[in-house]
């Protein structure tokens, strides 16, 4: 019986939270993190993050990633890969070098302030993605771009991640080896996973088999790949949504997403993805005010630093100002990239553990208070799903 109460405020926190908050012009992700506070352990202590739960929430943020790679028009990504590339080249590197200074103004020293640069220099997909798909801009070519361009800095911020791991381990071949590996992992999904499943799903159409079974088996391969290669599972699974929307057509690609795909990821998953980000939140660091100095050198450098890196890029190639300005703001929101950054400094000893707290704050405020603003913005002034 526990366990069906226990799924029954899941489900009634994930049905209720978007519709009560909405009043209040509050993005539905934003709404099911906050229902998670208040049900988690940090708050009401109504529901427990047991394995299971956690599980679903891993499964989440899978189908998450997956179908951003699906939503991706690709002949639009592969037109505006030279401006995602140049966005997320730019920004890495004002970010990064804005990161390295902040941290070691704040007390790092040069691998600590390294980790910094990269946790500035990285951007969040999952939380970026949804909000473009709730915002109804993700297949205009401004969302495409910016999509590509986030997806670009964490592959690159997860790779100088594990290369300075290495690095602080005196392992320097072997950084430079996993580099050529994850650059022929990425490689070998792009072209043998469309060659795959054009053939497979041909034949799958005579035996009037389900796709929906092929594609999850695809997914879970790669993962698993990609785990041993040493990608993170988020980008293994947005590379494969790019691979196996490649090899649909138009009405495969619909029928796959709409029918399936999508009644999968947000019925279940991805809702309890984000209520699980919410639970594991400890809304009581936020009274913590010993370590003001570092989380507001942390939180304010963050904020100015990817404005400032998305305005400036966003207009070098073109786009307007509002446009530019966006561009910045929808990637303040920061969870996975910081998270893993500063849990592998913790372990590492490069980063002490009121630095961890502060990273833990910076991600509960841009998360939940970011989204928040950008809809307000964009309510007042819209942007058209086109450009």
């Amino acid at each position: 019986m526990d366990l069906y109460k226990t799924f029954l405020i899941i489900v009634a926190s994930i049905f209720l939270a978007p519709i009560i908050l909405r009043r209040f012009n509050i993005p539905g992700i934003t709404a099911i993190m906050l229902a998670g506070i208040l049900i988690g352990p940090y708050g009401l202590g109504i529901v427990d993050i047991n394995e299971s739960l956690k599980t679903f929430s891993t499964f989440g943020a899978i189908f998450l990633m997956f179908l951003a790679g699906m939503e991706v028009d690709n002949e639009t990504l592969i037109k505006g890969v030279k401006s995602s590339l140049f966005v997320a080249l730019f920004s890495a590197l004002i970010c990064g070098i804005g990161g390295y200074y902040i941290g070691s103004f704040l007390g790092l020293h040069h691998l600590g302030a390294l980790l910094y640069a990269i946790m500035f220099a990285s951007n969040s997909v999952g939380v970026v993605y949804a909000l473009l798909n709730e915002l109804g801009i993700i297949k205009s070519k401004f969302g495409t771009v910016l999509l590509g361009a986030v997806v670009l800095s964490e592959v690159l911020g997860m790779i100088l991640l594990a290369t300075i791991s290495k690095i602080s381990l005196s392992q320097l071949e072997g950084s430079l080896l996993f580099i050529l590996q994850v650059l022929l992992y990425i490689l070998g999904l792009l072209i043998i996973i469309p060659l795959v499943t054009k053939g497979i799903l041909k034949r799958f159409e005579k035996l009037h088999c389900r796709k929906i079974h092929f594609v999850l088996l695809i997914i879970l391969i790669s993962i698993l790949i990609g785990e041993h290669v040493g990608v993170h599972p988020m980008i293994c699974a947005f590379i494969t949504g790019v691979a196996v929307s490649e090899a649909l057509t138009k009405e495969e690609h619909d029928l796959l997403l709409n029918s399936n795909l999508n009644a999968i990821g947000y019925g279940l998953f991805i809702p309890i993805f984000f209520l699980t980000l919410g639970m594991s939140t400890n809304i009581r660091l936020l009274v913590d005010l010993s370590n003001l100095e570092v989380l507001l050198g942390t939180v304010g450098g963050l904020i100015v630093l990817k404005i400032l890196s998305g305005y400036v890029s966003f207009r070098v190639i073109g786009y307007d100002k509002l446009r530019s300005l966006y561009g910045g703001l929808l990637t303040i929101p920061q969870i996975s990239a910081p998270l893993v950054v500063a849990s592998v400094g913790r372990d590492l000893g490069v980063l002490p553990q009121h630095f961890f707290i502060t990273v833990v704050m910076m991600i509960l405020i841009t998360s939940i208070l970011a989204p928040i603003v950008i809809r307000y913005l964009i309510d007042r002034y819209p942007l058209s799903s086109q450009g």
